[in-house]
């Protein structure tokens, strides 16, 4: 009796537990953004939560948009941030420089 209910257990487990390390893992991906000086472009795109948008940068960093935080982002914008703060910077390339576009701020 004892197996069965271990058994049925551990998938729900399984579950909670990757859904927990994803969460960590992302708070800790925001932290690390929030932290560190950014000087770096967009390279990738990826929108397969169906809420947010994810920006790769070239320095291995992300940038989410949310239905809360909507950036309007392109991939090849320059992001530039100073260290210790939840204002960005984004500079976007018209005719072969780039120019300063738009000043976000992550809440």
């Amino acid at each position: 009796m004892k197996k069965i209910t271990v058994l049925r257990i551990l998938p729900i487990f399984i579950v909670v537990s990757g859904v927990t390390a994803f969460l960590i893992y992302n708070n800790q991906l925001n932290k690390k953004f929030i932290l560190l000086e950014v000087n770096s472009i967009i390279i990738k795109r990826n929108n397969w939560q169906l809420t947010t948008t994810e920006f790769y940068l070239q320095n291995g960093l992300r940038i989410d948009s949310t239905f809360k935080d909507n950036f309007d982002l392109k991939i090849g914008d320059s992001i530039s941030k100073k260290s210790n703060t939840t204002i960005f910077m984004v500079y976007r390339k018209e005719n072969g420089t780039y120019k300063f576009y738009k000043k976000n701020t992550i809440d």
